[in-house]
Parts: C-alpha cells; structure tokens; sequence
C-alpha cells in the first residue's frame, strides 16, 4: 500500500471513530474523573487509544507487509489494547497493568526477534545474551511506562510522542530501514487524528491503552532501527529520539525513592507539572516541552553516527541540565508571572511596560503592519523578476484576479472576506513560492534582507498570537508540531527530504500562510491588505509578457 494513502487511512479511521466512541464513553463508563494530581475539572472520555488503534491496525494489516517483526508487533500491540481497554474501564492495578506489558515485550523479543543486541564504540560490538535480554527488556518496559507517565497535559503525549515517531521515519527512510519507516508514518497518522480532538482543551483522552501502544511502538522501533545490521546508527541513540519521556521517568522515579516512597506512586512532580507550578499556563507548558524534544530530534540528527559514549554523555549532560535548571527554579521561587501580594502582576516597571504595549492600539496593531507590508514586499519581489508563466497559468491568474477584484468590491465595507479571497490569496502565496524556486528574486539578491523579512514576520505573527485581543485565529501545540516538522525536517542536513531543495521553500509557505490567516482573522477590515497584494501579484502574473 502506498505510503501516504497509509498515512491518510490512519489518521481518517481515527478521527472517524472519536464522535461516536465519544457519545458511548459514558454508556460504557469509560470516562476520566477529575482527582487532586489531574488539571481537568470535568470527566473526560479515554478512548481515543481504541480509535488511535484501530486507525493503526487497519493501515498496517492493508499495507501486506506480514514479514517479520510485523507480525509480533502487532500482536503486543493487540494485547496493550486489551490490557489498556481493560484499565481504562476498571482502573487495574500496577500488576495486571505489568503482565500485559510483559506478554508484549516477550511477542516481540522471542517471536519477531527484536533485541538490544549490539553496542556502538568506535566500531560495533555484540552482546552476551545474559546482557542483551535483560537489557531490552528493561528498555522496552521502561519506555512503554515512560509515555503512559508523560500523558498529563492535553495533547503532551501525543505531540512527543509524533515528534519521536518523526524522527525515527527521518531516519529510517534515510538509513533504509522500511519496516520502521512505514509503521512511524502510519502511527503519526493516528496521532494527528486523535490530536484533532485532544488539543488543549481535551475533549477526548487516549487513556492508558493509547498511551502504552505509543510507548511500546515507538520502543520497539527504535530499538528495530539502531539494531539492523545495515544501518551505521548509533545503539544508544533511542535516549536522544525519546529522550523527554525518558528524563521525566527517570527524574520523578529517582525522588520518590530518595523520599522513601514506592517509584510507582503517582504524584504532581513531572516535568509539566513542574511547569505548571513555576507559572506556565496549559499551552506554554505544553509547548516548552515539545520545544525540548525537538532539540533532542535535532540533536540525535547530528550525532546519528557517533559512539554510544558520545550519545550517553550528551543525554546525561541534557538531563542533568532539565532536571537542575527546574530544581533551581523552584529552589528561588521563580516564576514565569510574579504576582504580588495584590494579585497584580504589573507593579514593576517591566510590568507595567508590558501592559501600555499590550494594549490594542499598539503590539497588537503594530504587528498587523508588519505582517501586512511583510507579506506584500515578498508578493512585490517575487512579482518583479520571477519567469513569465505557462500561458494557462497566465490565464488562471486572471480569473482569479478579476474574481477577486468582484469579490473585493462587493464584500469592502464588511468585516469579514469570506473564504473565496481567502482562498485565492492562498494561491497566490503557493504560485508566488514556486516562482520564487525558480529564479533569483530581489530579496535573494539581498540574502540579509530576506531574513530580516522572515524574521520580523515570524516575530510579528508571534506576538499577534500572543497579544491579541480580537483574534479568531489561535496557533496551538498542534500547529506548533506541524510548523516544526513541516520546516525543521526538510532543511537537516543530509535528510532525504532536504535533497529535493524544498526545505527553504516549505519553511517561506508555512510563515507566509500563517502571516496572511492571521491578517484575514482579524477585526476592522485587515483582509483587506493581503487580499489587494494577493490581487496585485495575479495580476502581475497575468500581464508578464507586457512589462
């Protein structure tokens, strides 16, 4: 089956099935009640695993891919899913919870031969088997626990959980490595589906069965991947590429035992809620977060082929700085919003410099000025020397300029454009990028000046998001984890992607359309200025062969 259809199925089966498992959650009581160590405040159904599941199940079993470790892997993953099922219904106990857990990792250590068995120094070593097995073992229990730990905060696990799976298909298409390739891309399917319904706030938990099949899937290929004989991948890499779910296990499990207390005790001191108590709100601690990972992704891109040691000494560096810099944070009592005893938090001058530039007369509008002129200055560079178009690109740009030119006329005294200018402006950004691909524009000539332009017009949208007042338009932690990807991958060096020369391009795109939706969800009349450049560029297009 084709990749991408793989990736569609997955995420359309998932999102398919949330409403309904949603509207019987509470026919099957299959709901999460709120309790002290929780941040909801209402019960919220745990199905999106089950649905998470199936999405998975049926892309793989179409793809015909029945070669081992297919086969073991799916057959742990059924079982989680019972298990999971089974915990999200009853709420089990840490030990049926672990037989579960165990039954999956013997089906994919004896029946689809997956081990840890190799060790990277200046060349590979193999293991002993006494050293091997036990130490897959303990890897893969571990890292299944460690993403049901992490599932916390609306959209945490899943987001994590899609940048590791990102990476590890990064890899494994660079490296060769089919199997880990496709089950990641299938997996980040089901993900973005369930993340439609899991953005903060949740209307739908994945529960404790979606979280260990995560965990568990994305043990399992990392571990598939660093051990194939053909790749040159470090062995200890997983430490980098599910490095945050790591570092938070590993952290709250070491203080509980330091204070006397059992490792599996459940309490309020991981990463987030760290986060939440120094005075980040849902998103920005989420998104810290996601911001953590994607360091370690690029990381691990980097040192993809270097020693164990190397790698080791990295991950323990990077731990040792998360875990002491929130350690230090909490020690001064810092916060991000220091309140004073009045309950303001605007007695400082800083504060109160804060509050005058917030105000809507000036950050909020100042940054529409820039994202407006921004985006028109790029329209107006690409317009000026880009290639004369195919004839029927000629044509399609004036019938859709002179459509906008009707639309404009008709809809200028309303507040709100309508999707038809919204759409052609849309197009007008993708025709603008291609052509810019093509040729040598002014701001390329003057390569400084494209990225101040980006700059500010990254900077700009930024603080539109963060200030406004008015805004229809909010970036959540799932449009962060698409931005990311969608620029950060294609531009690593050596990647697959970055080969084919598209990464700048995606990256101009990705700005420019968030420029433009953030112009036309604004209030008093802003469509109006993306709307005109979108239609001055058209019309350039269209006229090319006169000037």
């Amino acid at each position: 089956m084709d990749l991408m259809l793989g990736f569609l199925l997955a995420m359309s089966v998932t999102m398919a099935l949330i409403p309904p498992l949603m509207q019987a959650a509470a026919r099957w009581q299959f709901l999460d009640a709120p309790e002290a160590r929780k941040v909801h405040t209402t019960p919220v159904p745990r199905v999106g695993g089950i649905a998470m599941a199936a999405g998975t199940l049926l892309a793989l079993l179409l793809s015909g891919e029945f070669a081992q470790p297919m086969p073991a892997y799916l057959a742990g993953v059924l079982v989680l899913l019972l298990f999971g099922v089974w915990d999200d219904r009853v709420t089990l106990s840490a030990g049926p919870k672990l037989i579960g857990q165990v039954i999956a990792v013997l089906f994919i250590m004896v029946w689809g031969d997956v081990t840890i068995g190799t060790i990277t120094l200046t060349e590979r070593h193999e293991l002993p088997v006494w050293v091997s097995w036990p130490l897959t073992f303990v890897f893969l229990i571990g890292v299944t626990n460690a993403i049901n730990l992490a599932d916390g905060l609306d959209g945490l696990a899943g987001g994590t959980t899609l940048l590791s799976l990102s990476a590890l298909a990064l890899l494994a298409f660079t490296s060769g490595t089919p199997f880990v390739g496709v089950v990641a891309i299938v997996i980040v399917g089901a993900i973005l589906g369930f993340l439609r319904y899991n953005t903060h706030p949740a209307r739908v938990f994945m529960g404790d069965g979606g979280s260990q099949i995560l965990g568990f899937s994305a043990a399992v290929l990392a571990v598939v991947l660093t051990q194939d004989e053909l790749t040159p991948l470090s062995s200890a890499l997983p430490l980098l590429l599910l490095g945050i779910p790591i570092i938070d296990t590993l952290m709250v499990m070491s203080q509980r035992m330091l204070e006397g207390r059992s490792p599996l005790q459940a309490d309020r001191n991981h990463i987030h809620h760290r986060l939440l108590g120094l005075g980040f709100d849902h998103h920005e601690a989420v998104m810290g977060i996601y911001f953590l990972q994607a360091c370690l992704f690029v990381t691990a891109w980097y040192l993809r082929y270097e020693s164990d040691v190397t790698i080791i000494a990295v991950f323990a560096g990077l731990s040792l700085l998360t875990i002491g810099s929130l350690q230090l944070a909490m020690a001064v009592k810092w916060r991000l919003r220091p309140v004073n005893p009045k309950g303001s938090d605007n007695s400082s001058n800083l504060g109160r410099l804060v509050m005058w530039l917030r105000a809507p007369t000036r950050l909020p509008r100042w940054s529409l000025v820039v994202i407006g002129l921004g985006v028109s200055l790029y329209l107006f560079a690409v317009s000026v020397v880009s290639p004369r178009p195919s004839t029927d690109v000629q044509i399609m740009a004036a019938v859709v300029a002179l459509s906008m030119l009707g639309l404009m006329v008709m809809r200028w005294r309303e507040a709100d454009s309508g999707w038809m200018l919204r759409g052609a402006a849309f197009l007008a950004l993708v025709m603008a990028v291609y052509f810019d691909r093509q040729t040598t524009t002014l701001l390329e000539e003057r390569s400084a000046l494209q990225v101040c332009l980006f700059a500010a017009l990254v900077i700009a949208i930024v603080i539109r998001f963060r200030l406004a007042s008015d805004r229809r338009f909010r970036v959540t932690p799932l449009d962060i984890l698409v931005i990311f990807i969608a620029v950060a991958v294609p531009n690593l060096p050596g990647s697959v992607i970055s080969a084919a020369t598209v990464g700048e391009s995606i990256a101009k795109l990705v700005v420019l359309m968030y420029g433009v939706e953030t112009l036309f969800s604004a209030a008093a009349h802003w469509w109006r200025l993306p709307s005109l450049a979108a239609f001055g560029y058209l019309v350039a297009c269209s006229l090319h062969s006169w000037y």
